[in-house]
């Protein structure tokens, strides 16, 4: 495994920062991105946190998505307070962005 830091228990997510609009993603289940929590992938599995680790790598690697890391997740639900406000999207007025 790389260094994006799965050491948790239980069931884990992948999240990053879009590297064009910095908002928060989370892999999904077909292991692309959404900015939707709700789409995120929540797995045990090795295998399955193996190939989360490798897709985000490789997105890392091609500049899709920066600071990719596994969070640790409670009741389908982040378990750290930082993971619970990245969900609820960017605190800042998008609209300057354009």
């Amino acid at each position: 495994m790389s260094t994006l830091k799965h050491k948790g228990k239980g069931p884990q997510a992948m999240t990053a920062n879009e590297l064009r609009s910095g908002l928060s993603v989370w892999m999904t289940k077909d292991f692309g991105w959404s900015r939707d929590y709700r789409d995120a992938l929540l797995t045990e599995d090795e295998a399955t946190i193996e190939r989360m680790d490798e897709v985000a790598r490789a997105a890392e690697l091609v500049n899709d998505v920066v600071g990719a890391y596994f969070i640790d997740t409670v009741d389908g639900k982040p378990a750290r307070y930082r993971e619970r406000f990245r969900t609820h999207g960017p605190t800042y007025d998008t609209a300057e962005l354009i």
